[in-house]
């Protein structure tokens, strides 16, 4: 079986699962973006307030590395999305001939 691609509906139901993937990656981004912000808000409170010793500034570095850590998920998903349609346009393109 060496050198034999893989059908285009295989290579389909791939693809499917890695959109999955990132959609539920993008909504993880959009939870954490929601929390950082809720966090700033935090930040301008306590300097209003006067207040040195944030209570928050742990929570808010844990979820800046899950910010970043999440970013990097993203971008190997797309990354491996972008090889499933090559290996799907080389696919279709060996159908043709």
């Amino acid at each position: 079986m060496t050198g034999q691609s893989r059908s285009p509906g295989d290579i389909l139901m791939d693809r499917v699962k890695i959109i999955q993937e990132i959609a539920q990656a993008n909504t993880e981004q959009l939870r954490l973006n929601q929390k950082a912000s809720g966090l700033m808000v935090l930040d301008m409170k306590d300097a209003r307030d006067g207040v040195e010793d944030h209570a928050h500034e742990d929570t808010q570095a844990q979820n800046d590395a899950a910010l970043k850590e999440n970013i990097e998920t993203i971008n190997r998903l797309e990354a491996e999305l972008a090889v499933l349609d090559e290996e799907l346009e080389a696919g279709m393109k060996e159908q043709a001939e």
